[in-house]
């Protein structure tokens, strides 16, 4: 299914990475660094062989048969899309942004013949701007009848926050798969030295009525986080609490330490304390999911 490339998506990315606000793991966010030095300093290459010009989007049917797109078939399918790798919102040159996956899991949930939705998802997290967009999508979905389930490898932060959302999440395993992080964090660099380096002095002037305007940043610069921490983080981590809370409700074994404080957990465990609720291959969601829809159909025709 093609996608659309925003033309200034090289703007939106730095943008992104200078100023906005991740929900990451650590390890993919100390592994970021090297990467982002290359964007800002342009020495990141983006060949026209590495461009995606669409997401791979599955469909898999009762008798397993695959179609590579939802348009070849309009027998009775289940739809997979992929959330991998770091979320952002827009896409990139060589990434998806969760505006476009969400887009086409809407249209795909419209379809009548897309019994169910499955989020084949890998990923250690990524923008807060980047969540809204599938959980969307995924309500919608629902709105619709659809089930929408949930397959996870890595499901960390901002992605195990796209997964709470679905009726139900599978651990694809018990050796690489990691659920949770759930919390919040901010990082920006401080060009102010590079800056004077290159010959650059930059100057800030606000206007006396505008004593508050990116105070926060500023008293971060200076080596001072308790307010960005008030003001901008904090809210946020309690929101992400409030949403995993109601939506894995009883099954969440809350008295675990660190469950709703960044710690990780492997695919048992997870299942264990109620981040997940199996430990189940791709192929296992999908027959889930055509099961959860067959049943679905049952009850609304009886």
């Amino acid at each position: 299914m093609q996608r659309i490339l925003e033309a200034n998506w090289q703007t939106l990315l730095t943008s992104a990475l200078l100023r906005g606000q991740f929900l990451l793991s650590p390890d993919i966010a100390i592994g970021l660094g090297p990467q982002l030095q290359s964007v800002f300093n342009k020495d990141a290459s983006f060949p026209d062989s590495q461009k995606l010009e669409q997401i791979p989007v599955r469909a898999y049917s009762d008798d397993e048969q695959v179609y590579e797109d939802l348009e070849q078939t309009t027998e009775f399918v289940i739809a997979v899309f992929p959330l991998k790798g770091v979320m952002l919102k827009y896409g990139t040159w060589c990434t998806y942004g969760t505006l476009d996956i969400a887009g086409l899991i809407k249209v795909a949930a419209a379809k009548e013949n897309v019994s169910a939705i499955v989020l084949d998802i890998d990923s250690g997290g990524g923008s807060i701007n980047a969540i809204p967009p599938i959980i969307d999508a995924i309500e919608y979905a629902q709105s619709l009848g659809k089930p929408v389930i949930a397959h996870c490898d890595t499901a960390c932060s901002a992605a195990y926050w796209s997964a709470a959302a679905c009726d139900y999440i599978f651990s694809d395993n018990n050796l690489s798969s990691t659920f949770g992080s759930i919390g919040v964090m901010i990082s920006f660099p401080d060009l102010r030295e590079y800056y004077e380096k290159q010959g650059i002095k930059l100057h800030e002037i606000y206007a006396t009525p505008s004593a508050e305007k990116n105070l926060a940043f500023r008293n971060a610069l200076d080596g001072d986080y308790d307010l960005i921490t008030k003001e901008m983080l904090d809210p946020v981590a309690l929101q992400f609490q409030e949403a995993i809370k109601k939506y894995r409700s009883s099954k969440l074994a809350i008295d675990t330490p660190g469950i709703l404080n960044g710690k990780t957990f492997s695919g048992t465990d997870s299942v264990n304390i109620g981040l997940a609720d199996t430990i189940g291959t791709l192929s296992d969601a999908i027959k889930y999911a055509s099961n959860m829809a067959l049943a679905k159909e049952f009850v609304n025709n009886y």
